[in-house]
């Protein structure tokens, strides 16, 4: 292997573009010692590991299995412990395991070579089949470690044996065959622990033996390397063949998760360079763009700057604040009461929608501003009935009482709302939508700015999709339909939300993530865009929660890649970020609790 370390490093850790991420399984997974966990063999077997480790000692003509001498107990044999138990898979499934997937023993001889191998032969001799991988392709590999015996005694044993070799050892053609890995102790070339990262002096060295071993063209396996999930990450990153672990379920986590936890090359887009010209004034704002990232917290927007290699709309941004999003009976709110917090300045309960704690009625940022003249929308990437639009113009007690909310589209203050949902919206709603004059599309394209009435543009939850199964421009082109229907009057509010950056979180998928992020922050540049054209409008920019618990672990803002790891599938508590322009926009500096962000929307217009 050549020596591209940074590019390898970058280029192994990114998503669909990644070779390593679909050579990586639990194939290549060894449990160390394994003979130490509660539950030997089966702990590991059950997870599918392709490696399993027992270190065994020859005494009074008994194989035991133990790290040392004064730890070996009657009962915990090889036979028992390991021998048994393979035998068990074969009886069940025919085979190691019931998807076929390999599995290997690598045997660590802790007494003299040749004595413990011989004995071991002959305690395998009656079940050979069941490792003669000449004969049988899922055989259990076994491969002898630690104490072997001398090279020129290796074609003695039966060929069911092969070798765990060394980086400095010499293997004569004949033999090359036999050798199944070259192993060596991570101790030897570095003394990282697992946290930061690496000097460049060790990790020069790590690099360098595991390309020597590559170049003989060998497996390699480290022993001893840190049990943590960052190792683990790092040594698939720089190629090593078996990943080591004294945790096998941590180990499982990374193996089975690592495609949902990167994410790189994906497409990026310039940043809008604002003039600041009416950021942080005094003026009444005539006109609040209010964008709402759903389950965006900080984590997710710094994920989508790496992604976009260092450059995001967002952090143009200069007025900055931090909204507390607890609901009035969960410490984590859900994004039906933070969405009303933010429509209607009331903390509320999970999963009401328009209501105050106490289940009355609140009035919600559209309704307060129509009187006025002032006209309101919504665009989504979800459907219109979803939590966070439905909190800017409906009321019920259940976010889950679709039928109600589509119906109280009939009657809100909304004059424009584009979403998804055309599969679900009832013909007879439809009829009662058209006979009260309020015009329905269901295409982009057909939809006129220059409509004076209410407005909706309800698509096919097929081009309100993901980013990754084809979206597209939708919401940058839905906002800029928008903001040229809705420039033309007395002013306007209007809420963009970014809904599925939320799926993301919930599907513990970074990938998905980031691209939602991408999509969404290129929303927040044509915002500032108009913001600074018009010079009278406010943009802001929150979240309604935080979703996953996301933490950043590795990534390189050059190369756009980035591996994150999750702490939940669920909305969390931690407090969200907020970001202002515009006029007025210093009245979001602070910590405050989520529901001021509606006080502080009515104060832009002077209310």
């Amino acid at each position: 292997m050549k020596k591209i370390f940074p590019l390898v490093s970058a280029l192994l850790a990114v998503g669909s573009a990644n070779a390593q991420m679909k050579q990586y399984t639990m194939a290549q997974a060894h449990s160390h010692n394994d003979y130490e966990r509660a539950t030997p063999f089966y702990a590991a077997a059950s997870l599918h590991f392709g490696s399993i480790e027992a270190d065994v000692h020859l005494k009074n003509g008994v194989l035991y299995v133990a790290h040392d001498e004064k730890d070996i107990q009657p009962f915990r044999t090889f036979d028992a412990m390991y021998l048994q138990p393979v035998l068990r898979q074969f009886a069940l499934y025919g085979k190691p395991y019931s998807d076929n997937s390999p599995l290997q023993l690598l045997i660590d001889l802790k007494t003299e070579g040749p004595a413990t191998l011989q004995a071991l032969q002959a305690l395998l001799k009656p079940y050979r089949q069941y490792f003669d991988r000449a004969a049988n392709p899922s055989a259990v590999k076994l491969v002898i470690s630690g104490n072997l015996p001398p090279q020129a005694q290796w074609e003695q044993y039966d060929r069911i044996f092969y070798f765990d070799g060394r980086p400095d050892s010499t293997y004569p053609a004949s033999l090359k065959d036999r050798v199944a890995m070259i192993s060596v102790s991570f101790g030897d070339y570095s003394k990282w622990s697992g946290k930061g990262a690496m000097t460049p002096e060790d990790l020069s060295k790590v690099t360098a033996v595991i390309d020597k071993v590559h170049q003989k063209g060998y497996p390699f396996r480290f022993w001893g390397a840190p049990s943590v999930k960052t190792c683990y990450y790092k040594l698939m990153d720089l190629g090593a063949d078996w990943i080591g672990t004294d945790y096998p379920t941590d180990l499982y986590d990374v193996m089975q998760n690592t495609k949902r936890t990167t994410a790189g090359n994906l497409p990026t887009h310039n940043v809008y360079t604002p003039t600041y010209a009416s950021d942080a004034t005094s003026v009444k704002s005539k006109n609040v763009i209010l964008l709402i990232g759903d389950g965006t917290g900080l984590a997710q927007q710094f994920a989508g700057y790496t992604a976009n290699k260092g450059a995001l709309n967002l952090f143009m941004m200069k007025q900055l604040g931090l909204s507390k999003t607890q609901s009035t009976d969960n410490y984590h709110t859900d994004s039906a009461a933070g969405g009303t917090a933010l429509s209607s300045g009331n903390k509320t309960h999970n999963g009401v929608i328009g209501l105050d704690n106490t289940y009355v009625a609140a009035p919600l940022i559209p309704e307060l501003l129509a009187p006025k003249g002032i006209r309101s929308g919504v665009i989504v990437t979800e459907e219109i009935t979803g939590a966070t639009p439905a909190s800017f113009y409906g009321h019920t007690r259940s976010r889950d009482s679709v039928y109600t909310l589509a119906h109280q589209l009939l009657q809100s203050k909304l004059q424009l709302a584009v979403g998804g949902g055309k599969e679900q919206l009832d013909h007879d709603l439809k009829d009662s939508l058209s006979k009260s004059g309020v015009a329905i599309y269901d295409n982009l394209d057909n939809w006129p700015v220059d409509q004076k009435g209410r407005t909706l543009v309800i698509l096919s939850d097929k081009v309100v999709t993901s980013m990754r199964d084809g979206r597209g421009a939708y919401l940058k082109q839905a906002l800029q339909k928008a903001l040229q229907q809705l420039s033309k009057g007395n002013g306007f509010f209007l809420m963009v939300e970014g809904s599925r950056i939320d799926n993301g979180g919930h599907f513990n998928d970074l990938d998905y993530l980031v691209r939602e992020m991408l999509d969404f922050d290129e929303a927040i540049g044509e915002a500032l865009k108009f913001a600074d054209k018009d010079k009278q409008t406010t943009v802001i920019v929150t979240a309604d929660h935080e979703t996953s618990g996301l933490a950043l672990m590795d990534g390189d803002i050059s190369q756009g890649w980035l591996r994150g790891h999750f702490a939940t599938n669920d909305h969390t508590g931690i407090p969200v970020m907020v970001f202002a322009y515009g006029p007025n926009s210093q009245l979001f500096r602070g910590v405050y609790e989520n529901n001021e962000i509606f006080k502080k929307i009515l104060s832009c217009y002077g209310k």
